[in-house]
């Protein structure tokens, strides 16, 4: 896609996003929070991933998500001009929690994880980062999630999709704040909600993303950022996870693996209340015995590697 395609999509995003401001059950994530609000605009981004930050029941909280998704695209319908807004159900049993906007021949996405809810930390208002003020004459404001779970998630999904828009932020992460301590403790906890064992994770099958990386990434950046870079950031990404996974770190993750976490090995307390992390455990605890004993055995031989 053209920088012009991408440029129309941020348009329509920065249009979006104060409708998604006023409802205070969402917090931004992903690639948009950390581009256009934590960096200086170094890429594009042309999604809106959200958090929905209550505590409701499962049920109530996907019914909650639904209608703030909808007041939002009832916002959009009757204030941005020209826009077509689409909802998608992620199955029949389920609410909606994901829409498509579309102007002027580009579409973006905005979608609400019916699963993996609230935080580890709490959330922070962010302004517009001064580069997108100037490219696009706009100023906005909205509520992002903590670093720790901005790039923790950030983290899991670049080992599980190993997306070059993925390893573009890893690889500024790594030549600044690093893999701090609140980061690593925001990965191992998407690491355990993740809805594929943390071993396929933790220790991914390298994937050749060239003719990805041509695709949905070209074009997007405003630094260089080379198919030859994007390999070496997945290698140095894994291997500075590794490196950094403490003794606790690896039992608190087997612990859990076995379905009795020892939450003490864990230093912050809210990880054991959040939906996802429960959702998983329900879902381990419910595994065969033999299978969940293999699945354990796998993540003592991909943590305990010493490549």
């Amino acid at each position: 896609m053209s920088l012009d395609q991408y440029k129309k999509q941020v348009e329509l995003l920065l249009a979006v996003l104060p409708f998604i401001g006023q409802e205070k059950c969402f917090a931004l994530k992903g690639g948009t929070a950390i581009n256009l609000f934590v960096r200086n605009m170094p890429r594009l981004s042309v999604d809106i991933d959200l958090t929905y930050m209550g505590e409701e029941s499962r049920q109530e909280a996907l019914a909650l998500t639904a209608a703030a998704l909808f007041r939002i695209k009832t916002h959009i319908e009757s204030k941005i001009r020209g826009s077509k807004v689409m909802s998608s159900k992620r199955n029949t049993q389920e609410e909606d929690a994901k829409i498509y906007i579309e102007r002027n021949g580009v579409t973006i996405k905005i979608e609400a994880n019916p699963v993996i809810r609230g935080s580890l930390y709490r959330p922070s208002i962010r302004i517009l980062q001064p580069a997108a003020i100037d490219e696009f004459e706009v100023e906005t404001e909205i509520s992002v999630v903590d670093l720790g779970d901005l790039y923790g998630g950030k983290l899991a999904a670049a080992l599980d999709r190993q997306h070059p828009r993925d390893l573009f932020d890893v690889f500024l992460l790594l030549q600044n704040e690093g893999l701090t301590e609140k980061i690593k403790r925001g990965l191992i906890c998407y690491l355990l909600s993740h809805k594929r064992p943390i071993h396929e994770i933790i220790r991914p099958t390298l994937k050749d993303q060239k003719a990805l990386f041509e695709k949905e990434f070209i074009g997007m950046t405003m630094i260089p950022f080379t198919y030859k870079e994007f390999e070496k950031t997945r290698a140095s990404m894994i291997k500075l996870i590794h490196k950094n996974l403490t003794d606790e770190d690896r039992k608190f993750l087997i612990s859990f693996s076995e379905g009795a976490p020892d939450w003490n090995l864990f230093p912050e307390e809210k990880i054991e209340s959040l939906p996802a992390i429960q959702w998983k455990l329900e879902n381990v605890k419910k595994m065969n015995p033999e299978k969940r004993k293999l699945m354990t055995a796998e993540l003592n031989h991909a943590i305990y590697r010493g490549d």
